[in-house]
């Protein structure tokens, strides 16, 4: 029997409403099955971390006067004399390949005056001379570090972690030690294991593993911390504080703060709340 054009136009809308009601269990589950694969493949296990995870963290370098997230040699400096000792900054290659201290490309030409090429990435080489501040190479970072034996550098990047890895890679050991990378998904471990870093930390805002997934995670690897978005907070402490730090950003007010710790997580990556 035919059905009729109405009938399959109706019928194809409620499969599709039925798709789109799917998605978040669909989302859930293959996050489970990617995290249970690579759970399988860790190295392993390492002892735990010597460090202790930080009450705070300079977000983006922490703030520059009124500006956030500039990443900037100047930022750096001007909050490690405020008493910063930890430091966030996010990479992005430009065009070229060559690593920049960038939150995205977009914001810093809307903050620095950088000029984009047609694709949206940013030419800091060709950034007005005399403007201040200036984007920093990644070796510009590793350097100031280098020359500021207690400070510690929290890696970020919304581009490709394995070759930001590989470039840190090039870092006198020294450095390196005091290099926290981190890690976007559970099989990132393995790309640090044994490069003479800092203990890295988990960050879950370019993953969704279920909370169970990430505590058997924990468990077994050997993390300064799990940073948790904002409005992850509570339930992640209540998944993991008992098993690891438990670090979220990113929190500018100190009742915020205040309540934070008292709800059991142990820091946060702020602009201001320095050091």
């Amino acid at each position: 029997m035919r059905l009729r054009p109405e009938r399959v136009l109706l019928v194809a809308l409620v499969l599709l409403v039925a798709a789109w009601a799917a998605r978040p269990a669909l989302r859930e589950l293959r996050w489970t099955l990617v995290g249970l694969v690579e759970l399988g493949h860790l190295p392993a296990p390492a002892p735990a971390p010597r460090d202790a995870a930080p009450a705070r963290i300079a977000h983006g370098g922490g703030a520059l006067g009124a500006l956030r997230t500039t990443n900037t040699l100047e930022a750096l400096e001007r909050n490690y004399g405020r008493g910063a000792r930890w430091f966030e900054v996010d990479f992005l290659p430009d065009s070229r390949g060559a690593w920049w201290a960038v939150h995205d490309w977009a914001q810093v030409s809307a903050v620095l005056g950088v000029p984009l090429d047609a694709q949206g990435r940013g030419l800091p080489g060709e950034q007005r001379a005399g403007s201040a501040p200036s984007v920093a190479r990644l070796e510009q970072v590793l350097d100031w570090i280098g020359r500021h034996a207690d400070a510690r550098l929290v890696t970020d990047t919304k581009g490709d972690n394995g070759l930001l890895l590989r470039q840190l890679r090039a870092a006198p050991p020294a450095v390196r030690a005091r290099i926290h990378p981190q890690l976007y998904r559970l099989e990132e471990l393995g790309w640090v294991a044994n490069d003479g870093f800092g203990a890295p930390i988990f960050t879950t805002y370019r993953s969704a593993y279920p909370w169970w997934v990430l505590r058997r995670f924990v468990q077994r690897a050997p993390l300064l911390a799990v940073t948790v978005t904002r409005e992850q907070a509570t339930e992640a402490c209540a998944a993991l504080c008992a098993h690891v730090p438990v670090l979220t950003h990113t929190v500018n007010d100190p009742t915020e703060a205040a309540g934070l710790a008292r709800a059991g997580l142990t820091g946060i990556y702020t602009d201001e709340l320095l050091p």
